[in-house]
C-alpha cells in the first residue's frame, strides 16, 4: 500500500465511539470488583451478580436469572451450584422449574455487598448531579433496549456487504 490513505478506509476513533467506553468501563468495573469480591467475600463476580438479583427478585428460575443478567446458561448453573454449596441459596421446586431465593446467610452477605456497591457507584459518579444520574440511567436503559438490534447477525451481514 502506498503512503496515501484510501478514501474509503475508515478507522474507529475510540474517543467518540460509545461501545468503546461501555466496554472499557465494564471491563474495568468487572476486573476490580471480581478481585475485591473474591478477596472479601470468597465469591466471584458472577455469583455476586446472581445473589444481588435474587435479593431484589426472589423466586427466579435459572432461565429468569440468565435473562435478567444477560448471562450464559452454563455460567448461571455454575453460579447457582456455588451459591447453593455455600448455603446462600434456597431452592423451591414447582413442577419441573426450580425457583431460587436467598437464605439468611445470603441476605446477610447481600447487605454487605449493597454497602460496597453503593460506595463504588458514588465514586464512579463523582461530579454527577442526581439529575445527571437520572439522565444517564435513561440513556443506558434505552441502549439496553437497543441491544438486540446491535447484535442482530442478519443486520451485521448487511452492514458488511
Amino acid at each position: 500500500m502506498s503512503g496515501e490513505a484510501s478514501t474509503d478506509y475508515r478507522v474507529i476513533d475510540r474517543h467518540v465511539f460509545v461501545p468503546h467506553y461501555l466496554a472499557v468501563l465494564a471491563n474495568g468495573m468487572i476486573w476490580s470488583q471480581s478481585r475485591f469480591y473474591l478477596k472479601n467475600f470468597g465469591l466471584g463476580i458472577n455469583e455476586i451478580r446472581l445473589l444481588t438479583v435474587l435479593a431484589h427478585s426472589p423466586g427466579l428460575t435459572s432461565k429468569g436469572l440468565g435473562e435478567a443478567l444477560v448471562m450464559n446458561k452454563s455460567i448461571v448453573s455454575r453460579s447457582v451450584a456455588e451459591l447453593t454449596n455455600k448455603k446462600m441459596l434456597d431452592e423451591r421446586l414447582e413442577g419441573r422449574a426450580r425457583h431460587y431465593s436467598l437464605t439468611d446467610a445470603g441476605l446477610q452477605l447481600n447487605r454487605r455487598i449493597v454497602k460496597t456497591s453503593l460506595a463504588r457507584e458514588a465514586r464512579l459518579l463523582r461530579g454527577f448531579s442526581p439529575n445527571d444520574k437520572t439522565i444517564l440511567l435513561g440513556y443506558l436503559a434505552r441502549m439496553l433496549g437497543n441491544l438486540d438490534h446491535a447484535t442482530d447477525g442478519d443486520l451485521m451481514q448487511k452492514d458488511l456487504g
